[in-house]
């Protein structure tokens, strides 16, 4: 049905603290960067500089490998050292190392600013290519691939600015201060890709941005829609928007385009404008540094590879040993241990949480069958019996369950009043499966 979707729930936002909050700059830039060659969906990127090599912002320090992205240097200074570095995806990754020697230097070989009205769809592949543009609102998967599948065959360009999960506001802070440039390039996007309509989507809780957006469309003039949409978890996935936009569902197994549809994020759409209109790569981007542990929540400008204890550092540190920090948000977020973690570019959200914030306060119940849990799943799957079907080993049952579709959006776990940990039981199951093992095996 066209203006829904199935399932989803309602989290408390503490969008509050930082909603009000402008992009800065860090207080004192980073002493070092430390750029990891793991930066996309793809493989790692290749080094293209040594220790001792002199860079300059946005020159090109690793080339792509498959399936992947370039990476540039996000500040001027001295390669230091290719070394293995925590990750804040998790474990370890190879990462360029970079002094920084304050001067932001910009590179020399950037490309030539062109005019939108004349930029073509080579044009606009070869810029986001060189400029190592991924899906910055998670996937990061790069997102030439994504426009090269697109071209010719969708109708529909949907820039999404929904940023659902609790506490982010980075989307919404680019929303308010650069929707001129996210509104150029939109344009310029469907233009090229060949689509009749582009629309940007907000939620309910971002009626500031709505309201700015609407102006600039107003003034503008153009083919571009603005939507605003009933505020709901998880409204900012990709299926979840199209449908929600368009009506139509993305079939098992199928991508977006194939329902000529093309999704991308705000930060995205933004960092394509910079690659066209002043040629600049990926280097720097919005993260929101919040919680209820945080001293100063803000939302700052960031050179990519600048450790995460730097940004705690620049929003007062914290006024409290926090039980949890995580990149992104606490739905779908990632568990950081470890602060000399640094920056990539899909992380746009930094959150520390007190024992107050974090909802579990027991321990696991049992299940109650009250069937919460399936009535919140936005991909029509019902957690509870995945999660039977693991912890009982019953492997054929679980290859009938089709846990390959989970999103791990983390409304079951959010919604199940026995506190079960549904979201990890369900990511369990579909590694399982994914691994293909024998149904009479492990």
């Amino acid at each position: 049905m066209r203006g829904s979707f199935f399932g989803g729930v309602h989290p408390v936002t503490r969008k509050e603290l930082t909603r009000r909050k402008h992009l800065t700059q860090l207080d004192r830039p980073p002493e070092q960067v430390a750029i990891p060659l793991r930066m996309s969906a793809g493989e790692e990127s290749v080094p293209l500089v040594k220790p001792g090599d002199l860079v300059e912002v946005g020159q090109p320090i690793a080339g792509p490998g498959p399936g992947g992205a370039a990476v540039h240097a996000s500040v001027s200074g001295r390669v230091s050292a290719i070394r293995e570095q925590p990750h804040p995806w998790g474990g370890q990754s190879v990462a360029v190392v970079i002094r920084n020697d304050g001067q932001d230097t910009p590179w020399s070989g950037r490309p030539e600013p062109v005019i939108l009205e004349e930029v073509t769809l080579d044009l606009l592949l070869d810029r986001v290519r060189e400029a190592g543009v991924v899906g910055m609102g998670g996937g990061a998967a790069p997102t030439v691939q994504k426009l090269e599948q697109a071209a010719g065959k969708v109708d529909t360009v949907i820039i999404n600015g929904a940023e659902c999960e609790p506490y982010v506001t980075a989307d919404h802070r680019l929303l308010l201060e650069r929707s001129d440039q996210i509104l150029q390039v939109t344009q310029v996007l469907a233009r090229c890709l060949g689509a009749h309509r582009a629309v940007v989507v907000t939620e309910g809780d971002k009626l500031n941005a709505a309201e700015v957006i609407e102006r600039r469309l107003r003034k503008r003039g153009g083919k571009v829609e603005l939507r605003t949409l009933r505020t709901r978890y998880p409204l900012g996935g990709e299926k979840q928007i199209i449908q929600t936009v368009t009506g139509r569902e993305v079939p098992l197994g199928k991508a977006a385009w194939e329902e000529k549809c093309l999704v991308l994020n705000v930060a995205t759409v933004f960092a394509i404008q910079e690659a066209l209109v002043k040629g600049k790569a990926l280097t720097h981007r919005a993260v929101t540094v919040t919680g209820g542990a945080v001293v100063r929540p803000r939302n700052l400008w960031v050179p990519i590879g600048t450790p995460l204890r730097v940004l705690l550092e620049s929003a007062g540190g914290l006024r409290e040993r926090p039980e949890l920090i995580l990149t992104g948000g606490p739905m779908m977020g990632v568990a950081q241990e470890d602060l000399e973690a640094p920056v990539v570019k899909n992380t746009n959200c930094v959150v520390c949480l007190t024992q107050e914030e974090r909802r579990r306060d027991g321990p696991e119940g049992v299940c109650i069958r009250c069937g919460k849990c399936v009535a919140a799943c936005p991909m029509h799957l019902a957690p509870m019996f995945i999660a039977r079907a693991l912890r009982q080993r019953e492997w054929r049952q679980l290859d009938r369950l089709h846990v390959e579709d989970c999103i791990s959006c983390g409304c079951c776990s959010y919604i199940c009043p026995a506190q079960i940990p549904l979201v990890d039981l369900v990511r369990q199951a579909a590694e399982h499966v994914g691994r293909g093992v024998d149904s009479h095996g492990a």
